[in-house]
């Protein structure tokens, strides 16, 4: 089972307020004068983030209020958050050569569709590169998985729009990223630069502004804007990408807890060391230009 620390009631609830309000919210503005499509696009996927947080919240009732969270056999997320890996089971046996158990950020949010969610939550409309899961298999029983009849991840990184909250590295190991005490924390958001530009290096964004920023901020809807939805259950938007609990940019690592990543430029997911230091990653392997 999973471990974390308790949620109070009154943040679960204000979670779900928020999202009964966001709902409402977005069933005025399509019924009102010919908005833009981007605009639409933008509504939806903050309509997206308020479901997916219904879906934690589920998820997290059933395993000791923990995120998605990969049981921490070993330590191999630095090698295995490249792409998705639909057909391996991620909690093999620790002595099968041929079952290297590999880690994906992108699987941790699968783990929500393997609760029935709908795939196309994780399906930003904005995101022109993204597509949908046609096929998804979930365990019926134990047999399932042995006959190998279980995906374990999307079957592509094209299929997610979202980035997720890295794993922290302390004391030697890989930690859950996302902490129930952080309420500020950013557990999810749209997707990181570094998803779609493999060439890109993130920058300080605490003195830009403009086109600066926007090469800073997700590319689901241009770099002018950025949906998060934060630990304690809120969705919401904003311009630019630092918005973390120290305003820090939710892309970078910082490798300095107390003075968040503002100034940090580094990718390094080592250099995660605090859930104060937001830092979100994935899908990573997008194809170029999308």
């Amino acid at each position: 089972m999973h471990g974390g620390s308790g949620m109070t009631v009154s943040k679960l609830v204000s979670g779900v307020v928020i999202g009964g309000a966001l709902l409402i919210l977005v069933a005025l503005l399509l019924s009102g004068p010919h908005p833009s499509q981007e605009l639409r696009n933008r509504i939806v996927c903050m309509s997206n983030l308020s479901g997916i947080n219904k879906a934690i919240i589920l998820y997290r009732s059933d395993n000791d209020n923990a995120f998605p969270w990969l049981n921490d056999k070993i330590t191999a997320w630095d090698r295995t958050v490249v792409g998705t890996n639909r057909n391996v089971d991620p909690n093999g046996k620790l002595d099968d050569p041929n079952n290297p158990r590999p880690r994906s950020i992108t699987a941790l949010m699968f783990m929500l569709v393997r609760q029935d969610q709908d795939p196309g939550m994780f399906r930003c409309p904005s995101d022109t590169g993204a597509s949908m899961d046609q096929e998804v298999k979930a365990m019926k029983d134990d047999g399932d998985v042995a006959q190998g009849g279980y995906y374990w991840d999307f079957a592509k990184p094209e299929n997610v729009s979202y980035s997720y909250q890295a794993p922290i590295w302390k004391d030697g190991r890989f930690q859950q990223g996302a902490d129930s005490s952080k309420f500020d924390t950013v557990v999810i958001a749209d997707m990181t630069p570094a998803a779609t530009n493999s060439q890109w290096k993130p920058a300080d964004v605490s003195k830009r502004s403009g086109s600066a920023i926007e090469a800073q901020n997700s590319p689901n809807h241009k770099g002018k804007q950025v949906n998060i939805l934060r630990v304690a259950g809120n969705v919401g938007a904003a311009k630019r990408p630092d918005v973390g609990i120290d305003e820090d940019s939710i892309y970078t690592a910082s490798g300095d807890p107390n003075a968040g990543s503002r100034s940090a430029t580094s990718l390094d997911i080592r250099k995660h060391l605090s859930p104060s230091d937001t830092f979100l990653i994935g899908p990573v392997g997008r194809s170029e230009g999308k």
